[in-house]
């Protein structure tokens, strides 16, 4: 498990050193540009040089984000699904050398893959669910204290939500990364095992979203302009910290899955075989 933290570590810090270099020329000249364009003459050719050279840095910002977001998205995939089975082969007592973990990692990926495409886009409707109906009432409401208010209740209300719908989509992942399940069998499964149990998942989820987010507020101490090294260090023992506490989440989701199935577990598996033997088959015909 020290190797893995040491991997999480490293690939985090060298992802978030890559994206804050890469990007950094462009911002200075992007901020630049939009200010000077709207006091520039629309009919001179500077105006023209500014508008060319404004949409090429922002086509070449928008690639190199989203380059890093599928990177930084593949690497968590990975990191996730080994932390998950690095903390079963503990839980089991078993000793796994770190080449046979990563390994195994790459073998299994398949079907986390899977899982987190179905879990991404039940994410994408419950957030535009909660988008859908608060955007009338942010139209209709003009009150700038009572529209604050309103933005706050829901906002606190959608994220208890989350995190509460959110204990079976994290479930299925471990499912998916520690049996032949992937998808909506992984997610049933989940819903399956974890009855009875949801809360303790959900406390799981607030202290994991509240650690989270006191640490994404310490990002605002990039903006220092005292020093060019300081914003950095920050942030990197921010994305650090981060990284562990998710590596500490996945490791109590993985006994909290183990916790489940040893309260359903033997119950859901019954339940499967009773509903493969009520499958009909072919009668079998006598051959002449």
């Amino acid at each position: 498990m020290a190797s893995l933290t040491l991997l999480n570590l490293l690939l985090f810090s060298l992802l978030f050193l890559s994206n804050v270099f890469s990007t950094k020329p462009f911002i200075p000249d992007l901020v630049t540009k939009a200010f000077l364009i709207p006091v520039t003459d629309p009919k001179s050719t500077e105006f023209a040089y500014l508008l060319i050279g404004l949409m090429q840095d922002l086509r070449v910002f928008i690639g190199l984000e989203w380059t890093y977001a599928i990177v930084i998205t593949a690497t968590s995939l990975f990191l996730s699904t080994a932390t998950i089975i690095a903390s079963a082969a503990m839980h089991g007592g078993e000793s796994l050398f770190f080449k046979e973990l990563l390994l195994s990692t790459l073998k299994s990926l398949k079907r986390p893959f899977f899982t987190w495409f179905y879990i991404t886009l039940l994410v994408l409707g419950y957030s535009f669910l909660v988008l859908e109906n608060l955007l009338p009432m942010m139209l209709i409401i003009q009150q700038p204290i009572a529209l604050k208010a309103l933005l706050i209740t829901i906002g606190i209300l959608a994220s208890i939500l989350y995190n509460y719908l959110a204990v079976i989509w994290a479930l299925a992942f471990v499912i998916s990364v520690l049996e032949e399940k992937c998808g909506i069998e992984a997610l049933g499964k989940a819903a399956q095992i974890v009855k009875g149990m949801q809360l303790l998942g959900f406390g799981l989820n607030i202290v994991f979203t509240v650690s989270s987010s006191i640490l994404f507020q310490a990002l605002r101490l990039m903006t220092i302009k005292q020093s060019m090294v300081l914003p950095i260090v920050i942030g990197l023992l921010v994305v650090n910290s981060i990284c562990l506490v998710k590596m500490f989440w996945w490791m109590a989701y993985t006994v909290f899955y183990y916790q489940c199935k040893e309260t359903h577990g033997v119950e859901v598996e019954l339940q499967d075989r009773i509903l493969y033997s009520k499958v009909p088959t072919a009668p079998i015909l006598n051959e002449p």
